[in-house]
Formats: structure tokens, C-alpha cells, sequence
């Protein structure tokens, strides 16, 4: 039986799902009040690695779903540029999983004597940042030991979702999240196959748009953590702006698209793409060809993402294996980076 570390914290992401529907008591209220009585008109996100993949969905579905303005500050700008902003009226979110990087504990402490309000959301309990920033959020997705992000990106995601949820007051999405768990049990039954990929091609696209855009970052960069191939992830509009030029047959090719505007706008846009290259992977959840990466929709693109990752990342994982590379232990990688 294959097996690993990373493998079984990725397995136990339904099971982290109902205990954090069961234990979650973060400020969502709170929050909700400030944006809906306008104390709060911009979104900043700060984060690094596969928190900054989280931070790129969360910044995508706060102006997409509450028409803030959002964008994700470079950690640089400040730690090492020592830029000044006015942050008022602004609430920085700050994602870290392990909540111990140098860089973001500086910003978060600068954003807020530039007066932002501000939250840390973390998956660590005794992170030092907690007492200082005004609200926190436990991402609870319990201990992960691997280097390689799994189970706390989706424990992430699971948060802003339902902060957003809760600020546009959609009960469908929060009683689909009560559901989840169960859901992601029957999808897991179905798992994606990981001698579907050829593992002697090292390098390919991941194109989407919108929210899936979110999901090909962090994909592209598990690919590069676990795999050691270079599959970078596009726009499926800014693909064709040059980067389609190096598509050849034989040239992995993921096409991800969710239920939603940007993934129509995705297919339209891959269509012209598909007969470049005998290596396209679909993920979606209308499969047409024997190359497809299926997944069970939820009926909501945002819920959507926690199930593709669900699937996701017990296949990379099982990928990497197949490779004859060792997941638990990534090239040169470490669970905390310290970086200014």
C-alpha cells in the first residue's frame, strides 16, 4: 500500500472539514459588520508560498462577491523598500500556516501603525503574531508536519469562503460547507489516477481563469515542490499573449475550469489550444475525453476549489511516487522559509 506523511495528512481533509465545522468560533460576525457598515472599503492580502496561493483566491472572491477593492501586497514593499501607505479604511488579511515568517510579522505590525485593521489567520495556536493583530483566525486543519502544504491551503480557503458567505449572508453556501465533509468521503472513493500523467514530460502549462487561476498557482507550485516539473500556471486569456508560443505536441497541458463565468470563458480560450499538443489533462466536472480529472460539483465554484484540492493533492502525491521521488522530503525545501 503506497503511503507517506504528506499522503495521509492530504487523506484527512474531510475529517479536519468536521472538526472545524464543529469547533470554529473565528470573528466572522465581527468582520462582517465592519465591510457592511463601510468602516472597511479595501482588501490587502499579504503571504508567501502556498498561503500566497490562498491569499490570490481570497483576493478574487472578495471582489468578485463583495466588490471591494482587493490586491495582493508584495511582503518587499515594506520589509525591505519601507514603502508608506494609507491603510485607512483597510483590512489586511495575513495568511501563514505556520505563522512564524519573519517578513509577514513585519508587515502585519507595519500595516497596522499605517492604520489598517488587520487579521492573521494561522494553523499555529502559539504563533507570536496572534496577540498583536486585531482579529485571528484558527485555520484548525490540526498538526501538519510535511513540508509540503496540504491540508492547511484547503483549511484556508474553507475560512475566506465562509467569511464571505457569511458577510453576503448566502445560507446555501453555508449549509453546502456543513455538507462537505461527506461529499469530499464519496469523492475521495473515486480518486484521480496517477499513471494518467506521462512522467517523462517535466515540463507544461496549468491554464484558467477567475478563482481556478487561484488553484492552477498552488498546482503549479506543488508540481515544482513534489514532482520537479516546471508546469507554470496562466491565464487562459494571458496565455495567448505569448506564452502559447512554446506549446508542442507532447507538451503537458492542464486546462481547470469551474462552473462559472471564467471557466466558460476558460474552455472558449482552450479550444484554440487543444490540438497544439497530444498531453492535455482536463479538470472539470463534465469529463469528455479519457484524459479528464473529474470531480463532483458542488454547485458552487468556491466550494468547488476545496473539492478539486481534495482530489488533487492525494494524486500528486501518489504522482511523485510513481517519479521514484520521496514527498515527505522535498529538494532543498524546509517547512518554515525565512525570507525578508
Amino acid at each position: 500500500m503506497i503511503t507517506s506523511n504528506v499522503l495521509e495528512e492530504a487523506n484527512s481533509v474531510a475529517e479536519k472539514i468536521a472538526i472545524f465545522n464543529q469547533e470554529d468560533k473565528n470573528p466572522y460576525q465581527e468582520i462582517a459588520k465592519k465591510i457592511l457598515n463601510k468602516e472597511i472599503k479595501h482588501v490587502v492580502t499579504l503571504a508567501r508560498g502556498t498561503s500566497d496561493c490562498a491569499a490570490l483566491f481570497c483576493s478574487y472572491l472578495f471582489a468578485k462577491s463583495l466588490g471591494l477593492t482587493t490586491f495582493s501586497l508584495p511582503p518587499s514593499l515594506i520589509t525591505l523598500e519601507n514603502s508608506c501607505f494609507d491603510f485607512s479604511n483597510t483590512l489586511i488579511i495575513v495568511i501563514s500556516q505556520s505563522g512564524e515568517s519573519e517578513d509577514l510579522i513585519l508587515c502585519e505590525k507595519a500595516a497596522r501603525k499605517m492604520g489598517a485593521q488587520t487579521i492573521i489567520m494561522t494553523n499555529n495556536n502559539n504563533s507570536p503574531i496572534i496577540n498583536n493583530a486585531n482579529y485571528y483566525f484558527y485555520i484548525n486543519a490540526g498538526i501538519e508536519k510535511s513540508i509540503a502544504a496540504t491540508k492547511t491551503f484547503i483549511l484556508s480557503l474553507l475560512n475566506i469562503v465562509k467569511l464571505v458567505a457569511i458577510i453576503k449572508n448566502n445560507q446555501e453556501v453555508l449549509n453546502n460547507i456543513l455538507k462537505l465533509p461527506e461529499h469530499l468521503k464519496k469523492e475521495l472513493k473515486d480518486p484521480w489516477n496517477p499513471e494518467l500523467i506521462d512522467k517523462n514530460i517535466s515540463n507544461g502549462f496549468i491554464i484558467s481563469r477567475g478563482l481556478g487561476y487561484a488553484l492552477s498557482t498552488e498546482i503549479s507550485l506543488k508540481f515544482k515542490e513534489l514532482c520537479q516539473e516546471q508546469i507554470e500556471p496562466f491565464s487562459s486569456a494571458e496565455v495567448m499573449h505569448g506564452p502559447k508560443s512554446l506549446i508542442q505536441n507532447s507538451f503537458k497541458l492542464f486546462i481547470l475550469n469551474l462552473n462559472d463565468a471564467s471557466g466558460k470563458s476558460v474552455m472558449h480560450d482552450s479550444a484554440k489550444l487543444i490540438n497544439i499538443t497530444n498531453k492535455l489533462y482536463a479538470i472539470n466536472s463534465n469529463p469528455n475525453n479519457d484524459n479528464s480529472l473529474n470531480f463532483t460539483s458542488s454547485n458552487f465554484p468556491e466550494l468547488d476549489a476545496i473539492i478539486i484540492m481534495s482530489k488533487f493533492y492525494p494524486w500528486i502525491i501518489k504522482y511523485s511516487m510513481l517519479k521514484k521521488l520521496d514527498p515527505d522530503n522535498p529538494r532543498y525545501l524546509t517547512k518554515v522559509t525565512h525570507t525578508l
